[in-house]
């Protein structure tokens, strides 16, 4: 699963005869996590690594880390974080076994999850299907994709208007839960929704 990209913020300010200022300041993940940037001068590198870690540049050279309150980037850059992306999302939904039918839990966190998607403005679904290592491969593979499609049709039917909807199925390689072959796995029954 690919990691969500670190996102900073940086303030180009102009300070008289010294030359362009910038200053990066390292926002967590949407879960609160760490994440991590390097932020490159002509000087050499400065790695931020903990959330609200930054750093200022001048003249290709970068100053001392230091890190600030999350009020304090809250108030400083209210209007700029107002208008950034949506982040990218993640959604689990499990399924029956042997089936594209969704877990009684997971059709509730589908329905959540749509009032949610209504609020990315043009957003792309990836939508990734898995089965666990029952049956055989070309199987799980076709059980994948059922179950994926499954998943595209309640976006549609919901009317999420995306701009685009990808459609992959894996069967049961890339399992959650490393497994036997034969062996029931109720979590590799899912399809992950990726939204960016």
């Amino acid at each position: 699963m690919n990691k969500l990209l670190a996102l900073c913020i940086a303030l180009l300010a102009l300070s008289g005869c010294a030359g362009p200022k910038e200053r990066f300041v390292l926002l967590p993940q949407a879960d609160g996590s760490s994440s991590s940037i390097v932020v490159k001068t002509a000087a050499g590198e400065t790695a931020l690594a903990t959330p609200y870690a930054s750093v200022e540049t001048e003249a290709g050279k970068a100053g001392k880390t230091a890190t600030v309150s999350e009020a304090d980037v809250q108030a400083r850059y209210a209007p700029l974080l107002q208008n950034l992306p949506m982040r990218p999302r993640s959604y689990e939904l499990l399924f029956e076994l042997g089936s594209d039918r969704l877990t009684p839990a997971s059709r509730k966190l589908l329905n959540q999850a749509i009032e949610e998607f209504r609020s990315f403005p043009a957003g792309e679904f990836i939508l990734v299907g898995h089965a666990d290592a029952i049956g055989s491969d070309a199987n799980n593979e076709a059980l994948s994709v059922r179950r994926a499609r499954l998943v595209e049709r309640e976006l549609l039917r919901a009317k999420i208007e995306p701009l685009s909807i990808e459609v992959v199925g894996k069967g049961s390689r890339e399992p959650r839960v490393p497994q036997k072959k034969g062996v029931p796995e109720p979590r590799n029954r899912f399809v992950e929704i990726r939204i960016r």
